[in-house]
């Protein structure tokens, strides 16, 4: 389990943000408490200015915005655990006071399962609720909450009936049996892109699963067999399909954990490596749509699936698609090329740059400065062209010479020529709260 705070903002600009996520249905809101507003005015730039009217019975506080993610390993704790350590834990660090206004929202755009809570810095009365040593404390939090959270879950009924979390793990089980496997180490596959790991017991023939290094519970090697498929390969409209995606993916992504990710936000198939985390000798495809689970090797080999291109080499395939397009159609704007980028690369241009895998090149000054003025003719803005008339061998007369404007410095540059703010369809920094939110600009 992680907690992690946010940066904080003026703006609130981490509602924007989320509702972005909305939109692109990777997101959802979960839960909106003490929030003076109909549920239907529940939009981005309504749900921003109620916080910022609520935060500004403090003037003295500029950074109102309280940003929290809560995340843990892929699907350790549902979305409804979540919320309930999201709760004890704003009440550990005072943002649980009656009327403390709050946004709870559930992502699902990684494979791990994770919320975004969003609150004032400015208590109901207007006092300023407490920031120091606050990363410490979200520590120390964080620890006592999940320490309480596992006994409670461990606990059980006095009755004598399952506990809460035994139930769970029956459902759990229940679950990954009834998908199509072969092999006990298919099974294993799919209770480890659940969140578990396995370990096999060769004295009694069960297999335990853990969570926290924590055993959750056992089966019978027996039962898992039982429940085996004799034989479960995909037919060859589905081999050749998922084997284009895995390519295309592959090509997208800088190394096997995002393109892990891309599979599992995308299609809901997991690829569960085996061997070692650096060096995997193959992989299992979990396909939790279908309930279906296959060999890797139907569809890429272990060795083809991780021939990863590297910066240089991506690098240039963005240039040249880049040329290309403008040869083809010299008035392509900014946005025109980021739309084909994102489709096929991942990336985009910003201010005569691409970045990709925390690396970043500068594209060639011909290039920028022809997006710019495509861009500038887009918005049938005219270009200022300054002509420089010739000289002639006639002396110019007295008054025409008292009259001349001194030659303006070459060092110094035209206004015109450093209007650099409108590289890039004119985008302000300033108005970019993150690189999700810019994304939703572009329309792919």
């Amino acid at each position: 389990m992680i907690i992690t705070i946010l940066p904080s903002s003026t703006t609130f600009h981490a509602i924007a943000y989320n509702e972005k996520k909305v939109e692109k249905g990777q997101a959802s809101l979960t839960e909106a408490a003490n929030i003076g507003l109909r549920q239907e005015a529940y939009t981005a730039d309504n749900l921003r200015e109620y916080f910022k009217l609520y935060s500004a019975r403090n003037t003295r506080i500029q950074n109102t915005q309280f940003h929290v993610a809560v995340s843990c390993k892929g699907n350790e704790y549902s979305y409804e655990q979540l919320l309930d350590i999201a709760h004890r834990y704003l009440k550990e660090m005072g943002y649980a006071e009656e009327g403390q206004p709050l946004l709870v929202y559930a992502h699902r755009d990684t494979p791990n399962n994770h919320i975004h809570i969003i609150t004032s810095r400015v208590a109901p009365d207007g006092h300023r609720i407490s920031d120091k040593f606050e990363k410490r404390r979200s520590r120390e939090a964080c620890e006592r909450i999940m320490q309480e959270y596992h006994s409670q879950q461990a606990g059980q009924n006095l009755d004598g009936q399952q506990s809460t979390s035994e139930t769970a793990n029956t459902e759990v089980w229940n679950e990954a049996l009834s998908y199509r496997y072969t092999s006990k180490a298919q099974f294993y596959a799919i209770l480890e892109s659940m969140g578990y790991d396995c370990k096999e017991d060769e004295q009694d023939y069960s297999v335990s699963f853990y969570k926290n290094s924590t055993c959750q519970g056992k089966l019978s090697l027996q039962e898992i067999l039982r429940h085996a498929n004799k034989e479960n390969r995909p037919d060859n409209r589905r081999r050749q399909q998922l084997r284009a995606i895995l390519q295309k993916y592959r090509n997208l992504s800088a190394n096997k954990e995002e393109l892990a990710a891309h599979m599992k936000r995308k299609f809901g198939i997991s690829l569960v490596f085996v061997g070692k985390a650096d060096n995997p000798y193959g992989y299992i495809l979990v396909d939790h749509k279908n309930k279906t689970v296959y060999k890797g090797g139907e569809f890429l080999s272990i060795r083809e699936l991780l021939q990863f291109e590297d910066a240089a080499t991506r690098f240039a395939k963005i240039e040249k698609t880049i040329d290309e397009l403008l040869v083809d159609n010299p008035k392509l704007t900014t946005m025109d090329i980021n739309r084909i980028l994102y489709r096929q690369f991942g990336t985009r241009i910003h201010r005569g740059t691409v970045s990709w895998n925390g690396e970043t090149i500068n594209l060639r000054g011909s290039v920028v400065c022809q997006l710019h003025d495509n861009y500038l003719e887009s918005k049938g803005i005219a270009k200022k062209v300054h002509v420089m008339h010739p000289q002639t061998e006639q002396k110019p007369h007295q008054s025409d010479t008292a009259n001349a404007r001194p030659p303006m410095d070459s060092q110094t540059g035209s206004k015109d020529a450093n209007r650099e703010y409108e590289v890039g369809n004119g985008m302000n920094v300033n108005d970019i709260d993150d690189e999700q939110n810019q994304q939703s600009k572009w329309r792919r």
